[in-house]
């Protein structure tokens, strides 16, 4: 039996967001009133709708979890200067799923700062750096605009789509080739 460190979880310095592994205390600070807006909520649930804190506090678990036992998974993001809890980006990648994603969701209040760019910038370089992928994918609802506005940017196309909880999706990927001619720098690790 092998356990993960959950402090081995690396830590991510951009010019304005640190991502690093998740605290019992992310529940308070900041995740369980993002998982209950509704706003934020409805692309991120299988029913669309808010969470319950107890089940924030389960998704908070699954990505802990992600993390032991897969050695990746969804960084926790805070911002530099307040320690404000912004939201959650990284590697995702459970049993049977679409590919080796690249996943991100913000808190409404940190929503038009430019954050999700940037957090997604700097976990996608370092999934690149970590990892011998080919491409790396983003499952997005389909009326997730905002998502898709956001993998665009990223330089990620549609690959094609597919149901995933019921309701369609598409799969946005992007190839190591093109993500690195894009430009993207190292990430202080």
């Amino acid at each position: 039996m092998s356990l993960f460190d959950l402090s081995a979880v690396p830590r991510i310095e951009t010019e304005r967001l640190v991502l690093r592994g998740w605290s019992e205390s992310d529940l308070d600070n900041g995740f369980a009133a993002m998982m209950a807006d509704e706003e934020v909520a409805r692309f991120l649930s299988a029913d669309m709708r808010a969470k319950a804190r107890s089940d924030a506090w389960r998704d908070m678990a699954l990505f802990v979890g992600h993390w032991a036992l897969r050695g990746y998974g969804l960084f926790a993001v805070e911002e530099k200067a307040t320690g404000a809890f912004v939201g959650r980006v990284g590697a995702w990648q459970p049993e049977c799923w679409v590919g080796f994603e690249l996943g991100w969701a913000l808190a409404r209040p940190h929503w038009g700062k430019g954050y999700a760019v940037e957090a997604a910038h700097a976990a996608g370089d370092w999934i690149f750096a970590q990892f011998p992928l080919d491409e790396i994918v983003s499952l997005i609802h389909a009326e997730n605009v905002r998502s898709q506005h956001l993998a665009h940017r990223l330089g990620m196309r549609v690959r094609g789509d597919t149901i995933h909880a019921g309701m369609r999706h598409e799969i946005w990927q992007i190839s190591r080739s093109v993500w690195q001619a894009r430009g993207r720098g190292g990430v202080d690790v």
